[in-house]
Order: structure tokens, then C-alpha cells, then sequence
């Protein structure tokens, strides 16, 4: 490297400074040929694309800021950078050297990671809390509640009050007393339904028997003086049973089944009742009085 003044003159390298112009020294820079350049003589022409680069001897060498080749105004210095030392500005860079190229952002693909597991989380709980939106799933149908079955009560059964019973403040007609005391009695008289019973009395009011003519009080006196002494006693209305010839006589039997109309007659002997006070009777839901009622 050669060192000159800036006027050209050369300069000492123990000296900072010209002596003989009194200027500071320059460094007369020997540019090497980049990659590709040839040397430009008498007659040469450069390559087509190539920069072409005078390489000025020593000898011929001329102040390098009168003849540092100049920048087209138009296109702006290659290399951007600062210029490596031995290279004037507007020369190029070397081959090898150019900006270096910034390092590519992971915030992209970050961004892209989160979303897509957020996705995946959100599609999982979708199909554990609707497991029907999946293909071939049947949807889940709740059955519905069995209908509660309504339970009415039965009517409740009438309340027969026997005539027998003494209620405050209730004194019914003899009439009354007596078709009470019927009902009250007449399950006991079914249950002897095809067998043959004792018939004790047969009234009705005007009947006239002993010297005394009944009337509905006397006939209910009369069945009441049977019960006592006769626990087994009944009160039948004819009009209920097809066996009694007339249908409006309170008659009165025990309730005691026999199989044959003997046997009954042989309860009425026992008792001491005479032949027209007691004698067999067939109680029956399809038999007429023909044949029903056997004397002793």
C-alpha cells in the first residue's frame, strides 16, 4: 500500500501530514478485481452482465477521490452496508457478502398450535356432552313417566240400622221397622236357599188369629216376642221369594237349614208348637208354592 499526500506527493509513513502541501494524508487504495472482473486494456470490452474494473498500476496511480468510478444517479449501491476496508464506496461488495437475511418469526405457528388444540379440546367436550351427534348414534329419547293410575273409592254401602237399635231422636213407622228388619235378615234366609226350614208365622194387617187382629205394630211385636225366645227367628217378606202364594205377608222362620221337610217338622214337635202354629217350608229362588209347604 502506498501512502500519498492528497496533492500527490508521496508521503513518509513516520509523517502524518504532507510537508510539501501541508495536507493530511490520503491511502492510495489498490482495489483487487472481484469475482468475474477482467482488467480493461486498449481494445477490451467487458463481458456482457460483468462490472468491468480498471486495475491501475502503482506507476499510473492518480488521487483516488479525481477518479473513483461514480454510482449511476438511477441505481443505488448494491451493498447497503458499510464497505469492507480496501474497497472504495461505489466499487460494489465483495463476492460472498450481502445483508443477511433476518431469522423467520415462530409467533406465526405458535398462534396456529393454540388454536388448533383449542379446537380439538372444544370438539371432545361436544361429543361427551352430546354423544347423539355422532354418525349411527340414535339419540337418546328420556321415556316418559308412567301415568300415576287415579284410584277412585267405591261408594260406600248403605248403613242398616236394625230396627232393634235405639237412636236418639229416630222413631220410625211400624211399616218402616218392619221392611228394616226384613233386609237386615234376609242374607241369613239366602243361605238356606234349597233346604227346607220351620215356618213359625204368616201375617199380614187384618189378620185375625187367637182372637187378636194384627196390625203392622202388632205383627212387629209379635216377630220381635219369636226372636227372643227363638235366636234363630227371621222376617221374610213374601213378595221376595216365588214359594209364598201372596206377596204381602210378613212370615216368619228359623233359619235353621234341614235337607228334608221331616226334619223340620220334627224341630216344631220338639218345641211343643201344635200342627197349625208350625211345619216345614222350602225356601227357593226358582220354586213355586206347588209343593214348598208340607204340614205336620
Amino acid at each position: 500500500m502506498v501512502e500519498r499526500c492528497r496533492c500527490g506527493a508521496e508521503l513518509l509513513g513516520s509523517l502524518h501530514f504532507c510537508v510539501g502541501c501541508g495536507r493530511p494524508r490520503a491511502q492510495a487504495l489498490v482495489p483487487r478485481p472481484r469475482t468475474g472482473a477482467v482488467p480493461v486494456g486498449a481494445g477490451a470490452r467487458a463481458p456482457q452482465g460483468r462490472t468491468a474494473v480498471q486495475h491501475p498500476s502503482a506507476a499510473q496511480y492518480r488521487p483516488a477521490d479525481r477518479y473513483r468510478p461514480a454510482a449511476p444517479a438511477s441505481a443505488p449501491s448494491a451493498w447497503a452496508g458499510p464497505q469492507p476496508t480496501g474497497y472504495a464506496p461505489g466499487w460494489g461488495a465483495p463476492a460472498g457478502w450481502g445483508p443477511v437475511a433476518p431469522a423467520p418469526s415462530r409467533t406465526p405457528w405458535v398462534v396456529a398450535s393454540l388454536v388448533l388444540v383449542t379446537l380439538l379440546l372444544a370438539g371432545a367436550a361436544l361429543l361427551v356432552l352430546r354423544p347423539d351427534l355422532l354418525p349411527g348414534t340414535a339419540p337418546t329419547v328420556t321415556p316418559a313417566a308412567a301415568p300415576v293410575p287415579v284410584v277412585v273409592a267405591p261408594a260406600a254401602a248403605p248403613v242398616v240400622i236394625p230396627p232393634t237399635t235405639y237412636v236418639p231422636g229416630y222413631s220410625p213407622s211400624p211399616t218402616t221397622s218392619l221392611t228394616e228388619q226384613a233386609a237386615a235378615d234376609s242374607p241369613r234366609v239366602a243361605a238356606t236357599a234349597g233346604y227346607w226350614v220351620p215356618q213359625l208365622s204368616s201375617k199380614r194387617a187384618g189378620t185375625s188369629d187367637g182372637g187378636i187382629t194384627y196390625d203392622e205394630q202388632g205383627i212387629l211385636d209379635h216377630y220381635r216376642g219369636l226372636a227372643a225366645q227363638y235366636p234363630g227367628a227371621a222376617l221374610v217378606w213374601s213378595g221376595d221369594w216365588p214359594v209364598f202364594r201372596n206377596s204381602d205377608y210378613w212370615v216368619v222362620v228359623v233359619a235353621q237349614p234341614f235337607t228334608t221337610a221331616a226334619g223340620a217338622n220334627a224341630w216344631c214337635d220338639a218345641q211343643g208348637f201344635g200342627s197349625d202354629d208350625c211345619f216345614a217350608k222350602k225356601i227357593s229362588w226358582s220354586d213355586g208354592p206347588q209343593g214348598s209347604t208340607v204340614h205336620r
